[in-house]
């Protein structure tokens, strides 16, 4: 059995990443977060907002992920993402000034649907400050 697993995320934009990774563990819309090893057992399934990783050579990467759905196999992990970036295309200016933007408008909502779209760009803002080591999403 292989010691690695081929690990490809892609958007309906660009591929974000492909390699040949250790290990791989991502959030699913509903059943928490799934870790995957070579050989793992065939599955398809949602998967929810929040941060990837993945072990390449030792180290611990990450990736943030919006949506979409995962297949793996025993041999290969494809997340199918709405959104997804690896921490170098993180803007940290950008997603700080989203973070305050959400803040604000959580602040001002009036009705359910605005508490809830500022909440969730809150939570997208701080995925990405999380990712990129930014300590306004630690804590998260």
């Amino acid at each position: 059995m292989s010691q690695t697993i081929k690990l490809e995320v892609v958007t309906p934009e660009r591929p974000v990443f492909s390699a040949e990774v250790a290990e791989v563990q991502f959030p699913t819309a509903a059943r928490g977060y799934y870790g995957i090893l070579p050989g793992h057992t065939p599955l398809m399934t949602e998967v929810g907002d929040g941060l990837l990783y993945y072990i390449q050579e030792g180290q611990k990467h990450w990736l943030t992920v919006f949506g979409g759905f995962a297949e793996v196999g025993p041999d290969r992990v494809t997340i199918l993402a709405r959104e997804s970036e690896t921490v170098d295309m993180i803007d940290l200016e950008r997603a700080e000034a989203s973070r305050q933007r959400a803040l604000k408008l959580l602040k001002d909502a009036q009705t359910e649907h605005d508490m809830a779209n500022a909440q969730a760009k809150l939570d997208a803002s701080l995925i990405r400050l999380q990712a990129a080591g930014h300590p306004a999403g630690h804590g998260f």
